[in-house]
């Protein structure tokens, strides 16, 4: 029996290191004003916003737009925390591309 009970801790540890490593596909609604003001601040060094309407767009939903946008964030040098993205991402989503969450 004290084996089982030392056991316990180590399976739940276990359990909450699983669940906290998986990744996270849903997230909040962003802040869409906040977003653009982000965006205008932080992402006009390197492009318009006409990358967002060009014909040739590499985005077809709004997981591909958080990606795109977590990648820009990440080369910008921006670091956004990740609410911030989600303004980011509800701001161009509601702007440029209409995708239904």
């Amino acid at each position: 029996m004290s084996k089982k009970r030392a056991l316990r801790p180590v399976g739940a540890h276990i359990f909450v290191t699983m669940f906290l490593a998986l990744p996270v596909t849903a997230h909040a609604a962003g802040d869409p004003k906040h977003g653009e003001n982000l965006y205008n601040a932080g992402c006009f060094s390197c492009h318009d916003t006409s990358i967002h309407t060009r014909p040739n767009s590499i985005i077809f939903s709004k997981v591909a737009l958080r990606n795109r946008v977590k990648f820009c964030d990440a080369n910008a040098g921006t670091h956004w925390p990740a609410q911030a993205i989600d303004d980011v991402t509800e701001y161009l989503n509601e702007a440029f591309y209409k995708f239904d969450d």
